[in-house]
């Protein structure tokens, strides 16, 4: 198992592309603090992930909140002694045109997504650096390079985040530690599934050079990858993992 003897935080785990994260770490071999806001859901994440024989807990976290955030560290830290990688996903997108757009939902949409990474990279360099050591992965969105109606607050928070993990890299670089985005196109997850009916949904996932409706799951070995030791000189960078339908 690739991950073996490391530990993992993971944000927004709870469903959607984050449980498929913390499982798939969960799977080879990664120790898992699962965090979320929905306990329950949570809570179930991080029972699954102890199936692979690991250890799984599980954090109530609102990764807007500074002592949230710092409550999540502690736990881990207390449980793990140290984490090797955090994965920032947790993530809002309540659409809204720009000239209908409320300041309080701009706000939150920036607050959880682009102040969440934030929060959590300040929370946990520390210790990474502490140790030499560190792999942090951010969801970003090809829509941060391509806009989207209804979605400026959403694409403002994710080219924010492509911009804060590559200040993040080059800050951290010295101590070992690696920074990285991924960029994935509409996947198949709860949050597009409240804005399109099924058939509007289907037609839109397989618009794309490979004609593949995206899973969850289909993210998981890009995160593997960026998590593991294979990918130490990988830093800095905005991958595209969305079947072709942003190429840059």
């Amino acid at each position: 198992m690739k991950l073996r003897g490391k530990t993992a935080v993971v944000t927004g785990g709870a469903q959607g592309i984050g449980r498929a994260i913390a499982l798939g770490l969960a799977r080879e071999g990664a120790s898992v603090a699962v965090a979320d806001l929905q306990r329950e859901k949570v809570e179930a994440v991080a029972a699954e992930a102890r199936n692979f024989d690991v250890t799984a807990i599980a954090v109530q976290t609102d990764v807007a909140k500074e002592d949230s955030v710092a409550n999540l560290a502690r736990q881990a830290l207390g449980r793990f002694d140290r984490v090797d990688i955090l994965v920032n996903d947790a993530g809002i997108f309540p659409q809204a045109r720009v000239t209908e757009m409320s300041e309080q939902d701009w706000d939150r949409v920036l607050d959880v997504n682009l102040g969440g990474n934030f929060l959590c990279c300040r929370a946990f360099a520390p210790s990474m650096r502490a140790q030499k050591y560190g792999r942090i992965i951010s969801i970003a969105s090809g829509i941060a390079h391509t806009g989207a109606v209804a979605g400026a607050h959403y694409a403002a928070s994710k080219a924010g985040i492509v911009g804060f993990i590559k200040a993040v890299a080059r800050e951290l670089g010295p101590d070992g530690i690696t920074a990285n985005a991924l960029c994935p196109n509409i996947i198949n997850t709860e949050l597009p599934q409240s804005h399109r009916t099924p058939a509007e949904l289907h037609e839109r996932l397989i618009r794309n050079p490979l004609g593949h409706a995206m899973e969850p799951d289909d993210l998981v070995g890009t995160i593997l990858f960026l998590a593991s030791d294979a990918a130490s000189y990988i830093t800095g960078q905005a991958v595209n993992v969305n079947c072709g339908t942003v190429m840059i």
